[in-house]
């Protein structure tokens, strides 16, 4: 439904399409912004349906209510919260089947999380900085094209 908006112009709503709503959704978790916008302008230039947060207390709750089709998720050095997502994921039911990219620019942290996967999970390894490029590849092999 469109309508106008209170300063006259169109409003297109908030509802997706049918052909949006059958596209893989991929919910990246980063603390940075700008990691963020570049990460989303290229997966919606695949196709992609795309979350992203930065680490906030309701992430995990986001993630379970988005139910999305993989997770990016990077370990911030000197920061926690990304082991805690990652702890919380694990727990429950919902999330512990999605799969997961770690990413960091902590070559020790993505050595702990392989060698630990049985309590942090991880489906895919990334050091950043990274090729876009990259990134899309292990997405496909997970879960496919858009």
């Amino acid at each position: 439904m469109t309508g106008r908006g209170r300063d006259g112009s169109m409003d297109s709503g908030a509802r997706a399409t049918p052909e949006q709503m059958l596209r893989q959704h991929i919910f990246v978790v980063n603390g940075s912004v700008e990691f963020l916008d570049v990460v989303r302008e290229l997966l919606q230039d695949e196709d992609y349906n795309v979350t992203t947060t930065n680490f906030v207390p309701r992430t995990f709750h986001q993630i379970e209510t988005a139910r999305p089709s993989v997770l990016v998720v990077d370990l911030c050095h000197g920061e926690q919260a990304g082991w805690d997502l990652l702890t919380e994921l694990r727990q429950e039911a919902a999330t512990r089947q999605v799969p997961v990219i770690l990413v960091s620019t902590s070559k020790q942290y993505l050595e702990r999380a392989q060698e630990e996967h049985a309590l942090w999970g991880g489906d895919r390894y990334l050091l950043k900085p990274f090729d876009l490029e990259e990134l899309l590849r292990m997405i496909r092999e997970l879960i496919g094209e858009a």
